[in-house]
């Protein structure tokens, strides 16, 4: 049974590898997304305007005057002074050609006091400059940047493949001898003094076991993520009742082509702070998206503070753009529990479902994945290599 388990393992392991290692890294460098980007763009994240922000109509107004070619979709409220309001557009139709405009961005970055225009990038466009280096990352990591849903099929499937080789790892990791646990402990150290090989095989193994758990999540959350629709949410079912997702409840006001729409972001605000009292929760709203095909605009609210994402989350308000019906309410940590779990997998994959410490612990089991997968790609070259020798030998003493 061992020598199958070891044979799985390590053809499972190299057939992912590639893949676990952009996605390790990757996700260790957009747990900190945010912070990175400002960092690295101070020219579009600091606004330099002092006093009153602009309502809402004010800054669309200045983003659609600045480039009459776009259209405002999502707004965010100003949320500490100083910051600069990260604006969506999309690119209107031209009216000679009927087709949309093509335009090279699809943020806009505003000063809330001014309305000045601080600069554009298009996120998640392939470049590595850095007002575009962050939203690359962060694009890569779930979509491995291919067309389609392609990328985040295959990244579902490699998750699915990397939690189950979890189980497989573990049980190669218990010791023959009994008792177990005498001899166990010597897995979970790494020897002094050892050959590089065992360094590596001790790190791999150590490694893995004291992150087992974390992993593990990993795993299961990143598959449960990226096969939501086509996998998790179709299983879970089974078991648990699930309330309609927005998209699922959406579905029948999918319209092509668009009506124009009688509410504006203002209105959508508004209509997120009678909800806010209606309900009594203590929130304010975020940033409101306008969903043009399904008639809709799309509310966040939260917390007040820096915190926001922090948790299992934060509600989600869905209006109708013509009369401000509430068409629909996403409520992480209400309805069914299969609701719950489904909530769970994205603050536990980031590590936000307990703050900073989450965070920072999944920007380093992302590290530790890719070292214990290189390391794992290094042990079989070595033993690959040294298997080889004696098969060269004998076919030298062969032809003399």
């Amino acid at each position: 049974m061992r020598p199958w388990l070891v044979r799985l393992h390590r053809w499972v392991g190299l057939a992912i590898a590639p893949f676990l290692i952009v996605s390790a890294l990757t996700g260790s460098a957009i747990a900190f997304r945010e912070e990175l980007d400002a960092w690295l763009n101070p020219d579009l994240f600091a606004a330099p305007g002092v006093g009153t922000p602009l309502a809402p109509s004010g800054i669309v107004a200045a983003v659609e005057a600045a480039d009459p070619r776009v259209r405002v979709v999502r707004v965010p409220l100003p949320h500490e002074p100083g910051e600069a309001l990260v604006v969506g557009v999309q690119p209107r139709l031209d009216s000679v050609t009927w087709r949309p405009f093509a335009i090279d961005h699809n943020q806009v970055f505003v000063d809330p006091v001014t309305g000045v225009v601080l600069g554009r990038r298009l996120f998640g466009a392939a470049r590595l400059d850095r007002a575009h280096l962050m939203p690359f990352l962060y694009q890569l990591h779930f979509t491995l940047m291919t067309p389609a849903r392609w990328g985040v099929w295959l990244l579902g499937g490699v998750a699915i493949l990397w939690f189950l080789d979890g189980f497989v790892a573990l049980a190669l990791t218990l010791p023959r001898a009994r008792p177990l646990l005498a001899y166990w402990g010597t897995a979970w150290r790494i020897k002094r003094g050892a050959s590089a090989y065992r360094r590596n095989f001790d790190l791999h193994r150590a490694g893995g076991l004291w992150l087992w758990s974390v992993l593990l999540v990993l795993a299961f959350s990143g598959a449960a993520l990226n096969l939501t629709a086509e996998v998790f949410r179709p299983v879970v079912s089974l078991v648990s009742t699930l309330t309609p997702s927005a998209r699922e409840a959406g579905a029948p006001r999918l319209r092509r082509p668009p009506a124009e729409p009688k509410l504006s972001f203002e209105d959508a605000f508004a209509a997120a702070r009678c909800v806010i009292a209606e309900r009594g929760w203590a929130m304010a709203p975020l940033q409101a998206a306008y969903i043009r095909h399904y008639g809709a605009y799309f509310v966040s609210v939260a917390a007040p503070g820096p915190d926001h994402d922090d948790g299992i989350g934060h509600p989600h308000l869905f209006f109708d753009d013509q009369d401000g019906t509430l068409l629909h309410a996403e409520v992480p940590g209400e309805g069914s529990a299969g609701d719950i779990f489904l909530d769970l997998q994205h603050p536990l994959h980031t590590g936000r479902i307990i703050g900073l410490p989450g965070r920072i612990l999944i920007c380093i089991a992302g590290l530790v994945t890719a070292a214990l997968t290189i390391t794992g790609v290094v042990l079989w070259a070595t033993k690959r290599r040294r298997a080889r020798r004696p098969r060269a030998a004998m076919e030298t003493a062969t032809a003399e």
